[in-house]
């Protein structure tokens, strides 16, 4: 059986996800996947907040980079 282009996608994300602790611990949640895009989340809590009251950038960086990895190789 050959899986489609989506499923490939969704696996290789998962298979990303399952093993990110830091997208774990930060509460991270993968809202969509496809062969080359990502939608990731993340509630901004207060530990997150920055000197200004704002998200820290690192933690952004951070969400776009996890939801980059979970792409990657999605559309090989």
């Amino acid at each position: 059986m050959t899986r489609s282009d989506q499923q490939i996608a969704e696996a290789c994300a998962m298979k990303m996800w399952s093993a990110d602790r830091t997208a774990q611990s930060l509460g991270m949640t993968i809202d969509h996947v496809a062969p080359g895009q990502a939608t990731v989340s993340m509630l901004v809590t207060e530990d997150l907040l920055n000197g200004l009251g704002s998200c820290h950038g690192g933690y952004i960086f951070t969400l776009a980079d996890c939801a980059f990895a979970s792409i990657v190789r999605s559309h090989i």
